[in-house]
């Protein structure tokens, strides 16, 4: 018989990618109306009614996780990465609930195929040793997915994270700015999760690899300044300079430089282009095989945000902290 996911659990649904993913899942009539979250006890976050939340201990006791995760079949796991212990507790404490599938913390960069050296090692030192556990886990019941979509390029042009302010109109250009990269957006990102979900068989114990786009600095300039109709203000670095700035950065313990680090090497090229000489898996997960650049980067400038909410269904509210560390995706 084959294997269906049904009953799916969330966990970091009110993070930069949570509202994403929930919105996809509680979307899709596959799994509308068995979507619940985990949540911790201390947290003020409030979802739509129809979800239902399980509240945990702030230090997820494995006890309270196996009682949360009871007849569910799947996990979507977006706690940070570098909370590895607690990682581990999740994948024990769903081995032990009987959850069929995990969709690991990952939603970032190749980190299957690189080596985690300067300055990515601290970065991405989490990933690496979650999914060594996962691996080391499987024949016990629970299937892995880790999900591979580049940068998020709503989220970091919003934020600044890939090297332009949209308010000061300022772009930083690394190296020629001709190198290939891949970027996805949010929501296309929450509908591949669902996809994943809807396909076990297919996506199981791999890494899944999708994007947007596979675009250049340059063209992402050129798009934004078709868009806001002016010229940009742009300042020249490089992929060494940013990754060097980056990782002095974290060496000092300031999680600002995960950006410069990050895209520093992401810019470089190699086998940060994951798309190069592989078939993604956007056909296979039912997803465009290249989405719009200047539009998507058009409603972005105008505000909208790259999300698709069905009615009710994101009325998610928090009173969000400032981080000390973000969530690295």
């Amino acid at each position: 018989m084959a294997l269906i996911l049904k009953n799916i659990i969330v966990i970091g649904a009110s993070g930069n990618l949570g509202p994403s993913i929930l919105s996809a899942l509680d979307s899709n009539p596959r799994f509308a109306g068995d979507i619940e979250v985990l949540s911790r006890s201390s947290s003020k976050t409030t979802f739509p009614p129809h979800i239902k939340i399980h509240r945990v201990s702030d230090s997820y006791p494995f006890d309270e996780l196996v009682t949360a995760f009871k007849d569910q079949d799947a996990i979507v796991n977006m706690a940070p990465i570098t909370e590895v212990a607690t990682h581990k507790t999740i994948i024990d404490a769903a081995i032990k609930a009987g959850v069929k599938r995990i969709i690991l913390s990952e939603f970032g960069t190749n980190v299957p195929e690189l080596q985690t050296t300067e300055p990515l090692t601290e970065v991405y030192r989490g990933k690496v040793e979650i999914r060594k556990y996962m691996e080391s886990k499987e024949g016990q019941g629970l299937t892995w997915t880790g999900l591979v979509v580049g940068a998020f390029f709503d989220w970091g042009l919003e934020d600044g994270f890939i090297g332009f302010d949209l308010k000061s109109k300022t772009a930083t250009i690394s190296d020629p700015g001709t190198t290939p990269t891949n970027f996805t957006l949010l929501a296309t990102t929450g509908l591949a999760t669902a996809a994943i979900l809807a396909k076990p068989a297919e996506t199981a114990n791999r890494y899944v690899f999708i994007n947007s786009f596979r675009t250049t600095q340059n063209e992402i300039l050129s798009a934004l300044q078709t868009a806001t109709h002016q010229k940009w203000t742009v300042e020249h670095t490089t992929c060494e300079a940013e990754s060097r700035i980056g990782k002095e950065k974290l060496d000092r313990g300031d999680w600002s430089g995960v950006g410069q680090a990050i895209m520093g090497a992401s810019y470089s090229g190699g086998k940060y282009d994951f798309a190069e000489g592989r078939t993604l898996d956007n056909e296979l997960l039912g997803l465009p095989l290249d989405e719009d650049l200047e539009t998507t980067v058009e409603r972005i400038v105008r505000g909208e945000q790259e999300k698709e909410i069905g009615p009710d269904a994101m009325m998610i509210t928090e009173d969000l902290p400032v981080l000390e560390k973000p969530v690295l995706e």
